[in-house]
């Protein structure tokens, strides 16, 4: 999901073209969220919220399957890559600890974001992997998530799970429940799609310019997801002014 550092050795151009419709998605999704969070804007909310979450089904969907690329490649040559992917998970889970941290000293701290969750599905994902095509509990997610998880309430050691604080809110929220759903969804799409980590079928890339740009974004999705909202930010300050919370 976030680009050739993250899971595919080998890149498939349709899988960087969807990561790379993702990560389009999100820059748009969130320049709409500053504004709404420090320019008070309020129209269409009902269309933007369906947006931001279409985006975050592809975002980590797209990682589930290139996940079961990458794990089912790296299986040939290691037996037993733990090691790897563990290191993936405090890669992915430290830059979402940072961005915690920085996130807290704005007050509108992000506890358990895409970058938290994203870090957790990675070992989650190692032990789900065995399930291959016959794995259906990503709907478990799902059901629980939705039916379930999203009821209860409890303090802020349990967001990860999905178990909020009454009125619990935040710019970026991504639970276990049910979003490791969508990502087991991915890895399980991907062991019809790719078996063994490879196409059933070689597709040649287009020459289409707008496909070549979305697939060069999808194989750097981690760089821009760092450094977009710094950027939508200050362009907001150079054309509006000092921001609410935001320090001068």
């Amino acid at each position: 999901m976030f680009g050739s550092e993250v899971y595919i050795d080998h890149r498939y151009w349709e899988i960087d073209l969807l990561r790379g419709i993702g990560i389009t998605m999100m820059v748009v999704s969130n320049f709409v969220t500053d504004l709404q969070l420090f320019l008070n804007y309020s129209s269409h909310r009902t269309f933007w919220m369906a947006f931001a979450i279409t985006t975050a089904t592809i975002f980590v969907f797209a990682s589930g399957l290139s996940m079961w690329i990458s794990y089912s490649r790296t299986l040939e040559t290691t037996p037993k890559p733990y090691g790897k992917y563990l290191r993936r998970f405090f890669k992915l889970f430290g830059l979402g600890m940072l961005i915690t941290v920085i996130t807290y000293s704005l007050g509108m701290t992000i506890h358990f974001g895409v970058l938290h969750l994203l870090g957790t599905a990675t070992l989650l994902g190692v032990f789900f992997y065995r399930f291959g095509r016959f794995n259906a509990l990503w709907a478990a997610f799902f059901i629980l998530g939705y039916l379930v998880v999203r009821n209860l309430h409890d303090g802020i050691w349990l967001l990860p799970v999905g178990i909020m604080p009454e009125n619990y809110s935040a710019p970026d929220y991504f639970p276990i429940f049910p979003w490791f759903g969508v990502f087991l969804l991915g890895m399980s799409l991907g062991s019809f799609l790719y078996p063994n980590g490879r196409r059933k079928k070689e597709m040649a890339l287009p020459s289409n310019p707008l496909i070549h740009f979305l697939a060069f974004a999808g194989r750097h999705t981690l760089f821009i997801y760092l450094i977009h909202q710094p950027i939508l930010v200050g362009l907001l300050r150079l054309i509006h002014g000092p921001l609410p919370g935001i320090p001068v």
